[in-house]
């Protein structure tokens, strides 16, 4: 049975046929969660996609071998549908229309998933890549001619590598392969690529570094280690992780890089301000110093409706219990104040993204947990 949704008011805790979970008396804004399914470990590849052009987005999720996609019908019910299995990842996986028939497919590591448009019947066609099993896979026009490619980043023993791979028309044939530098864990998700240097073309984010598109092409690459956080990095068992994304945060017309810890026990999200177009980057903190959590999610959403962006991030497997879920509220619109708000307790989160799923006007949350198999559906109360 699917549980009835988690209303938000203060201090109430909730007895379903799940664990006790807490929503929190401060959330901001209101979120109601509700249950999307019990399936799978390990899980990655996460988006929120319109699988079935229904107008509204359904969740996609998978295990190294195998995917489904959710099709969601209310905040209370989603349809599970396969999508496909083979294919080599780690949590690596992205959703976007690669053959340019108006489905929308599914790039999962080692090969990619063609969508027959009839999702809800068949199940996606499986065709082999030739590209990495990665932690990381996020689409972007690298080399400027129009057409998303994709960006792999592994630090696996067989491929420590980041690399972009364009796609071959048609997309049937084997991907192209150009080497970026050496990988780490993770470092590129959720959408560590944009234009840096003010020259027009994409360069990309490896956590602790940023490339630079020399020849604007994507064939020429130039390394810059200045990504480092006031008291270094915080590696931990796997090495470091970072989720990355660029965003003019500050709104000065330069792209700045904002960031959450992965993967360690005591993660911070935090941002660096662009000066001199990536000359130089000036460390700002977002969350608190020490947060016990491992913050392996990562969205930039306006949550309040209030013009800017906020930031969200969520407790994933190394975090101390509980495991907790916030928002940082962007109060002065350029990321120079900003107020924590906990929106969720008591649900592990992993490789959540964030969009208006259900076409209300506001922005929702999915997210599920590295080990454990509930995916949660954080319906945004803002617009009635």
């Amino acid at each position: 049975m699917i549980p009835k949704p988690i209303p938000c008011l203060p201090c109430l805790v909730v007895a379903l046929c799940l664990p006790a979970v807490t929503v929190a008396a401060d959330a901001f804004p209101a979120f109601q969660c509700h249950e999307i399914a019990q399936v799978g470990q390990s899980m990655g590849q996460t988006s929120l996609v319109d699988i079935d052009k229904d107008g509204d987005l359904d969740w996609v999720v998978g295990q190294s071998g195998k995917m489904w996609w959710f099709e969601y019908e209310s905040p209370d019910r989603w349809i599970q549908h396969d999508l496909g299995e083979g294919a080599r990842t780690d949590v690596g996986g992205c959703a976007f229309d690669i053959d340019g028939d108006g489905w929308i497919d599914q790039v999962s590591g080692t090969a990619w998933y063609r969508n027959t448009g009839k999702p809800r019947t068949e199940r996606f066609e499986r065709l082999d890549n030739g590209a990495i099993s990665c932690h990381d896979d996020v689409a972007a026009d690298i080399d400027g001619d129009g057409r998303l490619d994709v960006v792999a980043c592994s630090n696996h023993k067989t491929h420590v590598l980041l690399a972009w791979y364009s796609i071959p028309d048609p997309p049937t044939q084997k991907w192209i392969e150009h080497k970026v530098g050496e990988g780490i864990h993770g470092g590129v998700d959720p959408k560590g690529v944009g234009d840096l240097d003010g020259d027009g073309d994409n360069d990309i984010v490896r956590g602790d570094a940023w490339f630079e598109n020399a020849d604007g092409k994507g064939l020429a690459w130039k390394m810059h280690s200045s990504l480092v956080p006031l008291g270094g990095s915080r590696p931990d068992r796997f090495g470091l992780a970072l989720k990355s994304w660029v965003y003019d945060l500050d709104r000065d017309g330069d792209n700045d890089v904002i960031q959450a810890e992965a993967d360690c026990t005591d993660g911070r999200v935090f941002w660096f301000e662009n000066v001199e177009q990536g000359r130089e980057w000036r460390f700002r903190p977002i969350s608190p110093e020490h947060t016990q959590q491992d913050f392996h999610s990562l969205a930039l959403a306006d949550f309040d409706n209030d013009g800017d962006l906020d930031v969200f991030s969520g407790g994933g497997p190394l975090s101390t219990e509980p495991h907790k879920c916030f928002i940082w509220e962007n109060l002065d619109g350029k990321g120079g104040r900003w107020k924590e708000h906990l929106i969720l307790t008591g649900r592990r989160c992993h490789e959540a993204k964030a969009a208006d799923v259900d076409g209300d006007g506001d922005i929702d949350i999915c997210t599920k947990p590295w080990r454990g198999n509930l995916h949660v559906f954080l319906r945004n109360t803002l617009v009635p």
